[in-house]
């Protein structure tokens, strides 16, 4: 048939904007000293844009006050382990850009032994929500290499994370089109458009507050994934509705110079000869 085929939307979690606040060194005890200056230390390296170093200066603290660590109780440490959390995720996602699959893995692993249950160091919201960061990023990640089917096993751990916190996770409408592009590229249309929906419902009902990291709207993604998925399954109606509904909000959003603007036209363009034709 002459079905176009499309790059389905994936998104990527937005780390930036999960900053925890620094610990409070008013009454601090000398003890904490140490991991107070760390942590301001990874905050200026992190706004320089150096993450490696970020990362190291976190880790180095934790090495050298290892028996410090371990006597303190409770979640006194739990914003340095947030962001060395977010460290190893946004290197994790820098390294897998940039095709270095080995390193970009090492890190993943690093941000999933570290949102565990078993480190109590952190404060349990806090951990689940970048629990589900981190299996968000793992989809990604094995979608990239071609193992679907790893890669939906982490997104339904996401999205099982996400439905069980309601309101405290992130980006639970991102992990819907995540899951309807990778199940659109395993031929599982039906459950692809279930997610697509899911999202567009998810969204509509509260907006985020600035779009996503990439600057690129999300209900401008879901409304493009669902005319990708009704294409998918000829219901051709309604696949003209929801990219036009994409293309309004694209429009108004990104304005028509913009790659997806231009994209969403195509598809439009193309649906119509097809619909001629027949």
């Amino acid at each position: 048939s002459s079905h176009i085929s499309f790059s389905q939307k994936e998104t990527k979690p937005d780390t930036e904007t999960m900053e925890p606040s620094l610990m409070d060194p008013v009454g601090a005890d000398d003890t904490l000293m140490p991991f107070i200056e760390a942590e301001r230390e990874f905050v200026k390296l992190q706004e320089g844009g150096d993450h490696e170093a970020g990362v190291r200066c976190l880790e180095n603290v934790l090495r050298q006050e290892q028996s410090t660590v371990q006597r303190l109780q409770d979640t006194v440490l739990s914003t340095l382990f947030e962001r060395l959390a977010i460290g190893y995720n946004t290197l994790g996602m820098t390294h897998l850009k940039e095709g270095r699959t080995d390193i970009s893995c090492k890190f993943f692993g690093k941000a999933e032994a570290l949102t565990d249950p078993a480190n109590l160091h952190m404060n349990p919201e806090s951990r689940l929500v970048l629990r589900a960061v981190t299996y968000n990023n793992l989809g990604c990640f094995y979608k990239s290499l071609g193992k679907l089917h790893t890669a939906l096993q982490y997104l339904r751990k996401a999205q099982a994370i996400e439905e069980r916190s309601i309101g405290r996770c992130q980006n639970p409408a991102g992990t819907h089109l995540n899951l309807c592009a990778l199940l659109s590229q395993m031929g599982k249309h039906k459950e692809a458009l279930d997610h697509a929906q899911r999202a567009r419902s998810l969204l509509e009902a509260s907006p985020p507050e600035d779009g996503n990291a990439s600057g690129m709207s999300l209900l401008c993604v879901a409304y493009f994934n669902l005319g990708a998925e009704y294409e998918h399954l000829r219901r051709v109606g309604e696949a003209t509705g929801a990219y036009e509904r994409a293309h309004e909000s694209c429009l108004a959003e990104l304005g028509e110079d913009h790659p997806l603007s231009k994209q969403i036209s195509e598809c439009l363009v193309q649906l119509e000869s097809k619909s001629k034709r027949k």
